[in-house]
């Protein structure tokens, strides 16, 4: 393979890692990424070869196999790895981020269980989102104690991974729906729990060699061990130890495929000819690279930064939201640039910027809407109260 965390001394060599890592990324992953995307299907090959570089466990904490990076120190790393598009950054980004629902508020049973094999090639998944409702207080997929166990009922979409996740984090009512946000739980549910079914939606516009399923709960029987934290925690835990720094590292995953659109994109326009010139001397071309590298550079700053004040503890829920909003709008941006100057072969599947201008895409929904981020944006611009990220 020729490439593993362990062979530095993370995060002092952090930039000589980055460097062999983007190596790493052309060889080995660009090519599995086009080659599941062609074929539409998973390969087997991906999460033990991620696994085995160490890119699924940078930001665990090193008790539990992990390099322990600070969002600063693994923010370059994830911009890299997403550079080969969803089928990879997908696991990068939910392995290195979902651990801490379960630090942050598991039994040490809990820990004992999954986080003393996190680092490996385990895939958890994070169910919440249901086709009926949003993604907070009017959900309706319940469970209720009886005795020892929870019978959980309901129907959760657009779960990720759920045809190859090994366990859920399912958000849930255990209290009444009158207590709103504090009759909400999460639970970890093992995969193959009887009465619990997967269904594949059918075929989406990016990440075509997984998919986001719908998970059927029927009088699914779960362990009253199994609740993590406690009663009517759930979406303090999904929001504050998932979502709000996930959306960082989806303003990160932005970052990674426009900056490849734009490597693609000057190489390319280096070597088309028309008309008996490269179109690179095209003044048109060229203000396209230009305002792509623009966005780039603006939205790579905003991510440091963020990351930074993250790492320090301070509150940054908005300018996380920011970092959310202003990367899926550089992908639009970056994107339409990148196929107008590739023309025509920019849409053929051998060409990498078709994939990656599908990809992106999915990005825009991803732990939230740009409508959700600028809600939350507006909210502290008008002083009203907003929930932090933060000490």
């Amino acid at each position: 393979m020729g490439f593993s965390t362990k062979n530095f001394k993370l995060p002092e060599q952090l930039d000589s890692c980055k460097a062999a890592l983007r190596e790493f990324v052309q060889t080995e992953l660009d090519p599995l990424a086009i080659e599941m995307n062609r074929k539409r299907q998973w390969s087997e090959k991906l999460f033990p070869l991620m696994s085995e570089a160490g890119l699924l466990s940078l930001r665990l904490p090193k008790e539990y196999g992990g390099q322990g990076l600070t969002y600063s120190q693994y923010w370059p790393l994830l911009e890299e790895i997403a550079k080969s598009g969803g089928v990879c950054r997908g696991p990068a980004h939910g392995k290195n981020g979902m651990w801490e629902m379960i630090h942050d508020y598991g039994t040490e049973e809990q820990k004992k269980k999954y986080l003393s094999t996190w680092s490996g090639p385990s895939c958890p998944v994070f169910a919440l989102t249901e086709p009926e409702t949003g993604t907070g207080v009017d959900i309706k997929t319940t469970a209720t104690k009886r005795g020892d166990y929870y019978i959980l009922n309901g129907t959760k979409w657009l779960i990720s991974a759920a045809d190859i996740g090994e366990f859920f984090h399912v958000v849930c009512y255990t209290g009444d729906r009158s207590l709103g946000p504090k009759g909400i739980s999460m639970i970890l549910v093992d995969a193959k729990t009887p009465g619990m079914e997967i269904e594949d939606p059918g075929e989406f516009m990016g990440g075509r060699a997984t998919a986001h399923h719908i998970v059927r709960f029927k009088d699914c029987k779960v362990p009253v061990k199994n609740l993590l934290g406690k009663e009517g925690q759930g979406l303090d835990i999904a929001l504050k130890s998932f979502l709000d720094p996930s959306r960082l590292s989806i303003a990160i995953s932005c970052l990674g495929p426009c900056q490849k659109m734009l490597e693609l994109s000057v190489a390319f326009a280096k070597e088309r000819i028309t008309f008996g010139k490269p179109i690179a001397e095209r003044q048109a071309v060229q203000m396209m690279l230009a305002d792509m590298a623009v966005d780039i550079h603006a939205l790579r700053t905003m991510i440091a930064d963020c990351a930074r004040r993250y790492d320090a503890g301070e509150k940054v829920a908005t300018q996380i939201s920011m970092c959310k909003l202003f990367g899926v709008e550089t992908t639009r941006r970056v994107s339409d640039s990148a196929l107008l100057i590739h023309g025509g072969i920019g849409t053929c599947s051998i060409n990498m910027i078709e994939m990656l201008y599908r990809d992106v895409r999915e990005l825009w929904f991803e732990e939230g809407t740009p409508t959700v981020q600028r809600t939350v944006i507006a909210r502290d611009v008008l002083g009203k109260e907003i929930r932090s990220v933060g000490k």
